[in-house]
């Protein structure tokens, strides 16, 4: 009876957990559709709170844009991006924001093959993935079994060749698993919040400045170990150091 009402509860404080969410968003949407765009990015920020997601991080990027936040805004799409790589609207808004920043860099590129390992990467969550692995190992394991102790030479095949494509799922969702969760974990590019960033050639304010970077620019980071500044790399190809204070990780 005790464990009846456990459940109960639990699934109680699940689903009203989920309600208050979709209410807290309904309130941001209704926001930004009548145009209070600092609301709906102070709703939005607080769902964030709740559980971060490509679809929150995008539409508080719409509400930074619309208030012309330029930079935050890129940032929240890159993030949005970093969750769900495929999606055309998203990019789409980076390519609309970064028209409004000062320097024109070109786009960086990447092999095809990349692009839709991450959109397969990012068709479920880490957990879903791990879900995805364990009832494939259980269903092999059944179907081998099937292979060792059933008759008929047909159906004992069928039973092999099973085990063996869902061993290789097993063993697909655990890489999958585990890809999602360094793409996520990582912090290997940045976006320049700063008005303007000079450039240098070392991690010191001395060094030579290379050039000046300005708000919105997205970098990549090449190296994180020196306190207080990071190696940063352009989509053009330069090279060089720069405070890190002055920009912010994806």
């Amino acid at each position: 009876m005790s464990k009846l009402l456990y459940i109960f509860l639990a699934t109680y404080l699940c689903l009203t957990a989920q309600a208050a969410t979709a209410d807290k968003m309904r309130l941001a949407d209704d926001a930004y559709r009548n145009a209070d765009y600092h609301k709906a990015a102070a709703l939005y920020r607080q769902q964030l709170t709740d559980g971060a997601s490509a679809t929150v991080y995008y539409n508080l990027g719409n509400a930074y844009y619309r208030t012309d936040r330029i930079a935050e805004a890129l940032l929240c799409y890159e993030k949005a991006k970093k969750m769900s790589p495929m999606d055309k609207d998203i990019q789409h808004n980076i390519d609309i924001a970064r028209a409004r920043t000062i320097d024109r860099m070109p786009a960086e590129t990447e092999m095809f093959f990349v692009g839709w390992y991450g959109y397969v990467q990012s068709l479920m969550t880490i957990d879903g993935w791990a879900q995805f692995a364990f009832v494939s190992l259980v269903v092999a394991l059944v179907l081998f079994l099937c292979f060792l102790f059933l008759n008929g030479m047909f159906v004992r095949r069928m039973a092999f060749y099973g085990s063996v494509v869902l061993l290789l799922f097993f063993i697909a969702g655990n890489v999958f698993a585990w890809q999602r969760k360094a793409t996520l974990a990582s912090h290997d590019a940045a976006i320049v919040m700063a008005e303007t960033a000079s450039v240098k050639t070392s991690p010191t304010l001395k060094a030579t400045e290379t050039c000046v970077i300005h708000e919105g620019t997205k970098v990549r980071i090449t190296d994180s170990d020196m306190k207080d500044w990071l190696g940063i790399r352009l989509s053009d190809g330069r090279e060089g150091w720069i405070l890190s204070k002055e920009v912010e990780k994806i």
